[in-house]
């Protein structure tokens, strides 16, 4: 698709505007969206492209999440690199720490090669749900990238990383779609990557208070009863004393009511079959942890 845009630039129309480096699929420049899907387009092959029409037209347009700078060129500034910056993927090494100490694992480095495979091509965040509501959020681009930083061992900024990158329009607003992970041209799973931080984030004890809140209240519940407190994750989530959240959610649970469902928190709550075998499991991954 790139050589024929680049064939059409130089025979047909000087003006057509496009983006294309490496045409090996290395550099992810050459993102465009093809039939409505997006695509690496000096890797997709333009009578494969054809066939999908009757007539043969292939649609070709930018990605869909960033704004148009002109034809087929993306504002990828705003869209992809500045939220990279704001992740600050550097290693910031501690020069204390001996070389001896600067050994990875091979799997460390098998997980950290993955992730560095990454080639920016941004269809990881164009397939992004959460995204599409909301291009605040860091996206799963920034966080793959993020997740290189915070594997690193030689980094002296771990807890510090891990805190920003739990505060908002962070990895606590991924939606576990695995929407990213579909759209990955590299295999990198990007939403496996965001699950690695998020345990870390778990294991740190950090996060805004509301997301923090909400995965002890949500661990919880389910440690004493085998399954989820409904009615006590959202009290606990919005924080027992804080009475103006609480008061906010009366709609919402007159809602439920009306169509059925009446969750009780706490002690009444019934305990489900087999929940001590799921609180062995919780208590297994304490003793781990």
């Amino acid at each position: 698709m790139l050589d024929a845009l680049v064939q059409i630039r130089d025979e047909n129309d000087p003006t057509l505007g496009f983006r294309g480096s490496c045409r090996s699929g290395f550099c992810g420049d050459c993102t465009m969206t093809v039939h409505g899907k997006g695509a690496i387009t000096c890797r997709t092959k333009v009578g494969k492209a054809a066939k999908k029409s009757e007539d043969g037209v292939i649609p070709i347009a930018p990605i869909k999440m960033a704004k148009v700078v002109k034809d087929l060129i993306y504002d990828d500034q705003h869209f992809h690199w500045d939220k990279i910056k704001a992740t600050q993927p550097w290693v910031d090494i501690d020069s204390r720490i001996s070389e001896h100490d600067h050994v990875m694992s091979n799997e460390r480095v098998k997980e950290l090669r993955l992730a560095m495979s990454c080639t920016q091509c941004g269809l990881c965040d164009q397939g992004c749900v959460v995204l599409a509501i909301d291009k605040t959020y860091l996206g799963p681009g920034a966080l793959t990238k993020a997740f290189r930083t915070v594997h690193d061992p030689r980094d002296k900024r771990y807890r510090e990383r891990l805190d920003l990158l739990s505060q908002k329009r962070g990895v606590w607003d991924c939606a576990h779609c695995f929407e990213a992970t579909e759209h990955c041209p590299k295999g990198i799973e990007p939403t496996d990557r965001i699950f690695d931080i998020h345990d870390k984030v778990i294991k740190e004890d950090l996060g805004v208070g509301g997301a923090k809140r909400h995965y002890k209240s949500f661990a919880a519940s389910v440690r004493a009863h085998g399954w989820l407190d409904e009615a006590r994750l959202a009290i606990e989530s919005e924080g027992i004393g804080n009475v103006k959240g609480i008061l906010k959610l009366i709609p919402l649970a007159l809602k439920a009511a009306l169509r059925g469902k009446r969750p009780m928190p706490y002690f009444l709550h019934k305990k489900r079959p087999g929940y001590k075998r799921i609180r062995s499991i919780f208590e297994k991954w304490e003793v781990k942890r």
